[in-house]
């Protein structure tokens, strides 16, 4: 059950405090990347993202992490995904959980995976909702709780259920899910997903169990 970062490019505007030539190079790297001029998209993006553009960043960080009209290069998508989520773009902060997940650019390190996956899924990000709900179940970085893993699967299915979430099939092939664990995970789920910030009642509910 591996984890990938979502590749989509940005090809909308950031309304941020950049300054307009940031805004325009962005302007220019998103119809030179739709006209299919990937090394031009590149170096426009670059240039925003030198501005501080958070979108053109975590562009930046997509391209070079894939190899989009550029050379591949991990550890330096590392560093534009990690300007780009301090800045609060929601994708960056989700890709860059992935990335620690699997050791990408970086070494392996779940506790950074958690905290970004954290981050991104109080923004709504569903499949960082899924996907710390996987470091509950496996046990990577946090203590093994089946209840809050599949609490969370449930939430990120729900409010997408599409394809591209893998939460579902994740949820399928778990072993050892019992009627009592289905039950506490859906009133789990029900109740992060009524709260304005999931971690809030995610948290209380794993103060309460793992109580010494």
């Amino acid at each position: 059950m591996i984890s990938f970062p979502r590749s989509a490019l940005f090809s909308t505007l950031f309304f941020g405090f950049t300054c307009g030539s940031a805004l325009a190079d962005f302007e220019k790297g998103v119809a030179a990347y739709q006209a299919g001029n990937l090394p031009a998209a590149y170096k426009e993006f670059r240039e925003s993202a030198d501005g501080g553009h958070a979108d053109s960043q975590c562009n930046v960080a997509i391209m070079l992490e894939q190899g989009i009209g550029v050379e591949k290069n991990e550890a330096q998508a590392m560093e534009w995904y990690g300007k780009s989520a301090l800045q609060g773009n929601m994708t960056a902060r989700f890709n860059l959980g992935v990335m620690y997940e699997n050791g990408r650019g970086t070494a392996v390190n779940f506790t950074k995976a958690n905290e970004w996956y954290r981050k991104a899924a109080v923004q709504g990000d569903t499949m960082a909702i899924g996907n710390l709900g996987m470091l509950y179940l496996r046990g990577d970085g946090v203590k093994v709780n089946k209840v809050a893993a599949l609490a969370l699967l449930l939430l990120s299915v729900t409010l997408d259920p599409s394809p591209d979430n893998f939460a579902k099939r994740n949820i399928t092939a778990t072993r050892g899910l019992t009627p009592d664990l289905i039950k506490q995970a859906q009133a789990l789920s029900d109740e992060l997903g009524g709260a304005k910030n999931l971690l809030v009642p995610l948290d209380a509910y794993l103060a309460k169990v793992e109580k010494p």
